[in-house]
């Protein structure tokens, strides 16, 4: 039976994304059960996909630079620049 959907956060879907690779890598589940977690560990491994480049976009910046244009700063480059 499928989980049911609630307030899914990117930890608690990872926590539980490492739990079903943790069983599924024990091998000493049958197959049934061993299909079905790897199904749920697909849709929760494709979550975390979602909300990793979601967060992505949120941490990159939109700047105007001096002769008005606006620019996408990337997070990696505000680090580099120590800002």
């Amino acid at each position: 039976m499928p989980r049911k959907k609630k307030e899914e956060t990117f930890e608690t879907a990872a926590g539980r994304l490492e739990q079903i690779v943790d069983s599924i890598s024990g091998g000493e589940m049958p197959l049934h059960d061993t299909v079905s977690l790897y199904k749920e560990g697909l849709t929760l491994a494709a979550f975390c996909v979602e909300a990793l480049n979601k967060t992505e976009q949120e941490v990159n910046e939109l700047r105007k630079t001096a002769d008005g244009v606006f620019e996408l700063v990337k997070l990696d480059n505000l680090i580099d620049k120590g800002i």
